[in-house]
């Protein structure tokens, strides 16, 4: 008697899932399925079970029979979708002439393992690039590309490239950063420029001079004592950034203590930066009852805080309040308005605050190992302050040594070290003499470009005269990117150098730094971690007043 395990049976479920590959799932997106694709499988057996059971011949009236029945043919349908995915990655893809790893081009799980060894995938994907080239096959559809070139061609406003399926990992929150399409981004993004022009910044900067002074109450308090400065740059950036996305500080500079926000968020970016090449992961975080429970609870937080945000609107505006603004101004805004406006709060609180902290935290600790740096620094504020008053954002921007200084700290420490995630169109995209096919991923690693000999003279040394009196050490300035480039980058980027331009020059005016005993170099490097954004392990230091 011919059964339904039978070897023809077998070999059409196979085959079905074969062609479920070349017709369905070969093109497109599914990232956001995960969840949708588990359901309408473990429905379709059911229902195959069922049928079995009441409607197939006698002999599966057995409900054990059927249930093995249906699960032996599905695993042949599994079987034949993976072979037939593996067969066309290996062989077949559109990207099989880059070179990188044998293992990469068959799942994204090989990039992740890399990222997973220490979250040092900025190191290991530079290692990938000396030892392949400019253009290394990371994953199956994705090529990490080191080439100058490339900076124009996929980041700048008139590059035909979109974000990559990285930026659905806040799905259904779409905030401005997570926008895909241009034609969304433009008039969102309208909106956050009134939030910082000129005069915006004028309005905020009271709240930075007084989160500053905070900062230096404490380091008065310490001086001459070792401290960890990475916590406290991100008390600072994080109370900053409070203040002006929710109208109130998380008062980590007056308590010394981490926030929960503080804590959740760097939780949820560990995570990110350990999975962000397997997104559709996400879904099924989200959806699956114990694992969501964290991402429950701070979305409820999250809601709470904008919702009393909303309820107490400032005398002086704030970040938020020009988002709010546009966003009361809809006639009858839907529920997906409410969530990229939920997405907005968070993104102005999130932005502004890790960025700034690292890039805070990476400043002094290369000037803790260049006294000469240092000392010309000190020279150029102490001139500021003996000539200029008030000191303001407008004065300290003048300061060119200064920018210097800050520009080679994000040179080496990039605040986004593996760089943005874009994906070329459909007809695919020239890069100089190189055609990169569409619907491609494409990703250039900041980090390995920020030390790239083509680009930068001496490219791993901290030389801040490389902006100031040795510009000939820069060789290609227009691949300096470290606040991105075109319509997406950094909305907030003056903000963010408003506070490290006040709070570096306070502290060397008042300071002489260096890094506490038992602080080694190699121990803050070994500890920063790529989570998407740069994140920093304990940098102590310690502050001597200076004579």
């Amino acid at each position: 008697m011919t059964t339904l395990t039978d070897t023809p049976a077998k070999a059409g479920a196979f085959f079905i899932g074969v062609a479920l590959h070349i017709f369905v799932f070969r093109t497109g997106e599914w990232d956001l399925a995960t969840t949708k694709i588990i359901v309408s499988s473990a429905t379709a057996q059911a229902a195959a079970v069922l049928g079995l059971i009441y409607c197939g011949p006698p002999e599966y009236s057995s409900t054990l029979l059927a249930v093995k029945t249906v699960s032996t043919l599905f695993w042949f349908l599994v079987a034949g979708l993976t072979i037939s995915i593996l067969i066309y990655r290996g062989v077949f893809h559109r990207l099989g002439k880059f070179p990188g790893p044998y293992l990469a081009r068959f799942s994204n799980l090989y990039v992740t393992s890399l990222s997973a060894k220490r979250l040092h995938l900025y190191e290991e994907v530079q290692s990938l690039h000396q030892q392949y080239g400019d253009y290394v096959r990371l994953g199956p559809s994705e090529l990490s590309v080191n080439d100058p070139k490339a900076v124009s061609a996929i980041l700048s406003n008139s590059s035909p490239c979109v974000k990559g399926p990285w930026y659905n990992v806040l799905h259904p929150l779409v905030s401005l950063q997570m926008i895909r399409t241009k034609k969304e981004h433009i008039p969102r993004r309208k909106v956050w420029d009134r939030a910082f022009n000129a005069k915006a910044l004028r309005d905020y900067e009271p709240r930075v001079t007084s989160y500053t002074d905070q900062l230096l109450a404490h380091l008065s308090a310490t001086a001459g004592k070792p401290i960890n400065v990475t916590d406290w740059f991100n008390f600072y950036s994080f109370d900053v950034m409070g203040d002006l996305a929710w109208g109130k500080s998380f008062n980590m500079l007056r308590d010394g203590t981490k926030h929960y926000f503080m804590k959740s968020l760097h939780a949820d970016m560990t995570n990110i930066g350990l999975f962000s090449h397997l997104i559709w992961l996400f879904p099924l975080f989200k959806a699956t009852p114990i694992l969501n429970y964290e991402h429950i609870r701070f979305q409820n937080w999250t809601k709470a805080q904008v919702a009393e945000r909303r309820a107490n609107k400032p005398n002086v505006p704030d970040v938020f309040s020009w988002i709010l603004e546009d966003h009361e101004a809809k006639t009858n805004p839907t529920a997906q308005d409410e969530l990229n406006l939920l997405g907005d709060a968070l993104l102005i609180a999130v932005a502004g605050s890790d960025t700034t902290a690292a890039t805070l935290t990476c400043l002094f600790f290369q000037l803790a190992l260049s006294p000469s740096s240092l000392s010309t620094l000190q020279k150029e504020v102490d001139a500021l302050f003996e000539s200029s008053d008030p000191v303001d954002a407008t004065t300290l921007s003048k300061l060119q040594y200064l920018d210097a200084v800050i520009n080679e700290a994000l040179r080496l420490h990039p605040p986004v070290p593996s760089g943005m995630q874009r994906m070329t169109p459909p007809e695919g995209l020239w890069i100089g003499d190189v055609m990169v096919p569409g619907d491609s991923i494409v990703q250039i690693p900041l980090h390995t470009l920020f030390r790239d000999e083509r680009v930068f003279v001496d490219a791993d040394e901290f030389v801040p005269e490389r902006w100031t009196t040795k510009k000939e050490m820069v060789i290609d300035a227009g691949c300096f990117v470290p606040f991105s480039l075109g319509r997406s980058s950094c909305v907030g980027k003056q903000l963010g150098l408003m506070e490290v331009r006040y709070v570096t020059a306070q502290i060397v005016r008042r300071y002489n730094v260096k890094l506490a005993p038992g602080q080694t170099p190699k121990a803050f490097l070994d500890g920063k971690r790529d989570t998407f954004t740069l994140a920093l392990s304990e940098l102590n230091m310690v502050f001597e007043p200076r004579k």
